[in-house]
């Protein structure tokens, strides 16, 4: 009889770390104190998530244009399912997973990647990390206090 194959589970955030068998999420639990940080904790009627686009793990995915890891953060920091996402995006619950098996590419086509953006309501300022390829925020970029254009929701 053969051994049984050990499976390794690495974070589907950052990528490197090595999940524990006693942790049954997709997310480690340094990626998962750096998204639940007491500064970005949601308000109670925020079941959108939107406080996520501005956490370090988020725009670190963003910046390695790792739009797998974009869409594990994003439903793990909104607490819902492939299907909710699928819903808000006006996609289906397949697509989702497709995307996030990494089996299909579309996310990368830049209309695909805004119309997901706009439907899950999060900032187009949050997409900085993808033009410049590190993960700086806006504030990281402003001298001084950032100001958001008129409206403060960064949308174009």
């Amino acid at each position: 009889m053969g051994k049984a194959r050990v499976v390794t589970r690495v974070c589907e955030s950052c990528r490197k770390t090595r999940l524990s068998g006693y942790n049954p999420g997709t997310v480690c639990a340094a990626c998962e104190r750096a998204l639940f940080d007491r500064q970005h904790l949601a308000d109670p009627g925020d079941d959108l998530a939107t406080w996520v686009w501005h956490t370090g793990p988020m725009r670190e995915a963003l910046a390695r244009l790792d739009f797998q890891a974009v869409l594990v953060i994003y439903r793990s920091a909104a607490g819902v399912s492939r299907r909710e996402v699928g819903e808000r995006a006006g996609l289906s619950e397949s697509a989702i997973w497709y995307w996030e098996a990494g089996t299909r590419q579309g996310i990368y086509d830049i209309r695909q990647l805004l119309q997901l953006t706009d439907a899950l309501q999060a900032p187009r300022l949050a997409l900085i990390p993808v033009i410049l390829g590190q993960p700086r925020a806006l504030s990281d970029l402003l001298p001084g206090p950032a100001a958001l254009p008129a409206g403060g929701t960064g949308h174009g």
